[in-house]
């Protein structure tokens, strides 16, 4: 028989080598006593304490449990005996809350409907542009402004109404959702379209407004006065698309960030830059404000006859830097704004289209003088460029054999008188040809006889 001393060391033995049974005595032998309820109520935490708190301290950070806590321990004890029993961790299993996000992001931010209501937008846009150029287009009937406006500002309007409703529909569907880098980029790059589509549509618009006013004053019978608005007209528009273009082209580049902080240095130093830009484009600058001056002064307009250098010509456009005059020849001669500001020039019809013109032409001795000026009024009155305003025969000189008759001639504008002047000289050398030739220039030698002929001195 076994001793009585050895028999509980045995059961104790054998109840020790059951699976889990160490795991459980441990926890036995570190279980807290059971404290009062007063003692309870000052140890144990709020959420254990009530079921309600205990719940939202779960919800909020699960570590919070006092249960969890202590189930932990004898799992970890488990764990290092090796058990097969399946053991849960000391702390929640947590994952990170940004790369979660982002798959999520990524897997609703589906691009075919992105696409589908740029393109939508892009569709309504363009239908609201048709319509507005078919009510445009009714109205111009009455008005030309509006008809001006569907003329240069057809394919700029399309062009932003698309690109308008395009952006907007891709503002809508992303509206919720964060993008991707690729992403940003493209709806950047639709934003510098629909400044730049605007840009355009203001320049055409501007246009449409000058092509308007011109073909008002060209409808009413002041040469002159039509002549002066259409050159007031090309500069100012002229100055304003300038200043639209910058405007577009700055705004454009102010959706960079890296561009705003730079233009912000820019403004910081923007004296010495002032200075510096002042001294670099002097003369391009000079001719602008020269451009300005030649428009507000009204020293030349468009269809001007002028004679700048010894050539005379007609101005055919007036710019912010330089001046095309075409010949009679149909050349164009190209100077800038700032010849006219300080050289001199003539300008035949500064204040009316009016002009006279004189020829002249060297005739004998012998010729009646009042048969010409007769012959001169009947050529006139019979030619339609002649204005009835004055013609006239004057004898101006008598030297060197001949004497010079000079024939004035008036007519509505330079170009007319020029050909009147050519249309009576030809009908005047015909008619003394014919009826008085003996008028025509003659050389008179004087021949001495010479040797035994000779007159003795």
């Amino acid at each position: 028989m076994e001793p009585v001393g050895t028999r509980p060391t045995q059961a104790a033995s054998r109840i020790g080598s059951r699976p889990g049974e160490t795991a459980r005595r441990a926890v036995t032998q570190r279980r807290p006593r059971v404290a009062t309820y007063p003692d309870a109520m000052a140890t144990t935490p709020l959420s254990s304490a009530f079921p309600l708190a205990r719940f939202i301290a779960l919800t909020t950070d699960p570590a919070a449990d006092p249960a969890a806590t202590a189930s932990a321990e004898p799992t970890a004890s488990a764990e290092a005996t090796a058990t097969a029993e399946a053991t849960p961790t000391a702390e929640p299993t947590t994952f990170p809350a940004d790369e979660t996000t982002e798959a999520v992001v990524e897997a609703t931010l589906d691009l075919l409907t992105v696409a589908w209501h740029a393109a939508l937008g892009a569709l309504v846009g363009l239908v609201i542009a048709l319509t507005t150029l078919i009510v445009l287009g009714h109205l111009g009937r009455r008005r030309s402004l509006y008809a001006e406006v569907v003329r240069f500002a057809r394919m700029p309007l399309y062009v932003f109404a698309g690109v308008l409703g395009g952006y907007l529909g891709v503002q809508i569907a992303i509206a919720d959702v964060s993008m991707s880098v690729p992403q940003k980029y493209a709806v950047h790059a639709i934003l510098i379209g629909v400044i730049l589509s605007g840009t355009w549509v203001l320049v055409r618009l501007v246009k449409a407004a000058e092509s308007s006013i011109v073909i008002g004053v060209a409808a009413g019978d002041d040469v002159g006065r039509a002549n002066r608005v259409t050159t007031q007209t090309q500069i100012m528009r002229r100055v304003i698309e300038a200043v639209i273009i910058v405007c577009g082209l700055v705004g454009a580049i102010m959706t960079f960030p890296s561009a705003r902080i730079a233009m912000g240095s820019l403004l910081a130093s923007a004296g010495l830059i002032s200075v510096v830009a002042g001294l670099a484009a002097q003369s391009t600058l000079s001719n602008v404000f020269a451009g300005v001056q030649l428009a507000s002064t009204d020293a030349i307009r468009v269809d001007d006859t002028v004679v700048v250098n010894g050539e005379q010509g007609f101005i055919e456009e007036i710019t912010l830097t330089y001046v095309v005059v075409r010949s009679w020849d149909d050349r164009r001669i190209i100077y800038p704004s700032s010849y006219f500001t300080q050289n001199p020039f003539a300008n035949w019809s500064r204040r009316g289209t009016e002009h006279t013109g004189t020829l002249t032409i060297d005739l004998d001795w012998r010729v009646p003088v009042q048969s010409v000026r007769e012959q001169v009024e009947h050529i006139v009155e019979d030619d339609e460029t002649w204005d009835k305003r004055s013609v006239a025969v004057d004898v101006t000189d008598t030297s060197g054999g001949t004497v010079t008759l000079r024939v004035a001639l008036s007519g509505a504008n330079p170009a007319d008188v020029f050909t009147l002047s050519c249309h009576v000289r030809e009908q005047l050398v015909g008619w003394l040809q014919r009826e008085h030739p003996e008028a025509l220039p003659r050389t008179r030698v004087l021949l001495e006889p010479t040797g035994a002929a000779a007159p003795q001195q």
